[in-house]
């Protein structure tokens, strides 16, 4: 997927609602400007005995116009903020849905999470509040300078002057805030992952009593971001008791020099009061200026670690050399001298073998010889370096990964179930969920019974990656999600392992005629297992070391039927 990371082009589609907004802000600004103005005029008419009322009446209108446009701005930001950031988290998560194991297998979801949800709110926070805030603090600062210049240049120059040293303090603060908010976050991203392995270990940890232990590690991460915090807030408030003095000084400044132009008849009472609104009105925008700069450093931190993630590109995906063209795929596989060399290690070596459709090889070997990674390639969960692995006549990489995987079924060793019903669960696969499919897959998983005696039957809702579930059980629904899509290609690796071998002959026998349907790669270090294989291959080290049917290599007397006499010696012991 080609993103396009700058933030504009996610600000782009509510650009009007942005304009419209800061429109109302000028207006809410002219607003406010114009309210001094009526005031001045009502304090010297006041003063004169002459006419107000219509003084009074301009100060309410231009203020109550002021906080309606001011409403208005703030709805119509906030909310495009919102938009902004529902578009960010919907890109984000189909990226991260692109990216391969390689990916995950360096990340922490705890990590993923946070920035999922922390930083995206910050940069929420920098496209609503702080550029709602921001552009009237802009304005106000322009205008009510302005103003105050048309009323009384020297007096305003006086104040002005204050305005150099608060620039060079947000400045410096600025670069630290965005520096220490960026490694606050990153503490906080080993808390997150951290408590989220925790809690999925959690059996674990009570096994062997270690929650003093887990606590302890807790509480050191937490103490270390408590720390990040609190340099960051040693920047936020110095910031802010800045800005406050640098307003007292001015208002004593005001208070000294207006009050004497005032005496001396240079200067009206109306006018005096006119100058102190623009002055009161100026103390907000630059106290905000500490709030405002300081969600746009967080704002910005927060994008580039989003950006991050944007900028991860899958090691899998479809390629140049992808054919579109291919809709649907059949059952052949064939593996052409293939290799895998994973991080300067050899995996698989020269692996030769041929599938015609409806055919089941069955795999086994040694556990680390490589039968997995072997599957793996199927489905380009992996990619070859070496070779060429086909399927249905075609290279795997020709093949769009959405066909491909399309017409594979996959049981793993450890399967995943999700927090939801049963039948949800073995209904994943399906694009419309079938109750007659998913009782047939579950019958010949031999699981249908057991699920039938549950209170709730098939919606019965499973706990956190199906924990309510023994091992076994969650082996047979995982292996009923896959039969349920009667896939071209099936993949059982070692899909029964949990279950005791009787129960897995059983269900093997069961399903018998179903493998003859599809071409099925049949992987389990029990050899008993593949007895009904068309074919068989031993791996060892990642090479193909024997081959045939179950009774020729139990004849050759070579590491098959070595496998079995041990397996056949421990389940008699």
């Amino acid at each position: 997927m080609k993103t396009d990371r700058s933030v504009t082009s996610f600000v782009r589609p509510y650009a009007w609602k942005y304009a419209v907004g800061l429109s109302f802000g000028f207006l809410a600004m002219a607003g406010s400007v114009a309210a001094p103005f009526f005031l001045r005029h009502a304090v010297d008419a006041i003063r004169a005995g002459a006419p107000y009322l219509g003084y009074v009446v301009g100060l309410v209108l231009v203020s109550a116009a002021a906080a309606l446009f001011s409403w208005g701005q703030r709805r119509l930001s906030i909310v495009a903020s919102r938009e902004v950031e529902a578009d960010l988290r919907r890109a984000l998560f189909a990226h991260l849905l692109t990216l391969d194991v390689h990916f995950y297998r360096n990340r922490s979801v705890g990590d993923l999470m946070n920035r999922l949800n922390t930083d995206l709110q910050a940069v929420r926070n920098m496209l609503g509040p702080g550029v709602n805030m921001g552009f009237r603090v802009a304005l106000f600062l322009v205008a009510a300078f302005a103003a105050m210049f048309w009323v009384n240049a020297r007096l305003a120059l006086w104040v002005s002057l204050a305005a150099v040293p608060a620039l060079v303090a947000a400045r410096i603060f600025m670069r630290l805030e965005e520096r220490r908010w960026f490694e606050a976050q990153e503490v906080y991203d080993r808390i997150a992952g951290r408590v989220e392995e925790d809690l999925a270990g959690i059996r674990v940890i009570k096994a062997f009593g270690l929650e003093d232990r887990e606590r302890a590690r807790f509480l050191a991460m937490n103490q270390e971001y408590i720390q990040k915090n609190l340099r960051l807030a040693l920047v936020e408030g110095p910031m802010h008791a800045t800005m406050s003095l640098l307003m007292g000084v001015a208002a004593l400044v005001v208070l000294f020099l207006g009050g004497r132009e005032v005496i001396e008849g240079r200067m009206s009472v109306g006018e005096f009061v006119q100058f102190n609104a623009y002055l009161a009105l100026l103390t907000w925008p630059v106290l905000g200026i500490a709030w405002v700069l300081g969600l746009f450093q967080r704002g910005r931190a927060s994008y580039r670690r989003l950006v991050e993630l944007f900028e991860v590109e899958p090691a899998i995906k479809d390629g140049p050399e992808t054919d579109f063209a291919i809709r649907k795929v059949d059952g052949r596989v064939a593996f052409e001298d293939v290799g895998l060399v994973l991080e300067g290690r050899p995996l698989l070596e020269a692996i030769r073998l041929r599938l015609a459709p409806g055919q089941t090889l069955g795999v086994t070997g040694r556990t680390g010889s490589g039968k997995t990674m072997l599957a793996n390639l199927v489905p380009r969960v992996l990619d070859a370096t070496s070779g060429v692995v086909r399927v249905g006549g075609h290279p795997v990489r020709r093949i769009p990964l959405r066909v491909l995987r399309g017409g594979i079924g996959m049981a793993p060793q450890e399967p995943f179930l999700f927090s939801e019903t049963i039948f949800e669960n073995i209904a994943f696969g399906l694009e419309e969920p079938d109750r007659e499919r998913v009782e047939w897959a579950a019958r010949l998983a031999g699981i249908h019974e057991e699920i039938q005696r549950l209170p709730q039957g098939y919606d019965t809702v499973l706990g956190e990656r199906g924990v309510t579930l023994s091992g076994g059980q969650r082996q047979r629904i995982a292996l009923a999600r896959a039969l349920a899509r009667r896939p071209e290609i099936l993949i059982l690796d070692d899909a029964l392992s949990a279950v005791d071998a009787e129960t897995e002959a059983r269900i093997l026998e069961g399903l018998k005629d179903v493998l003859g349907r599809q071409t099925t790669l049949l992987i389990s270090h029990r050899v008993t297992a593949l007895k009904h294989a068309d074919w068989i291959v031993v791996l060892d080290r990642g090479r193909i070391v024997e081959e045939g049917t179950h009774q020729e290599l139990l004849q050759r007397g070579g590491l098959y039927a070595e496998l079995e006499r041990l397996q056949r010696l421990e389940e008699g012991l």
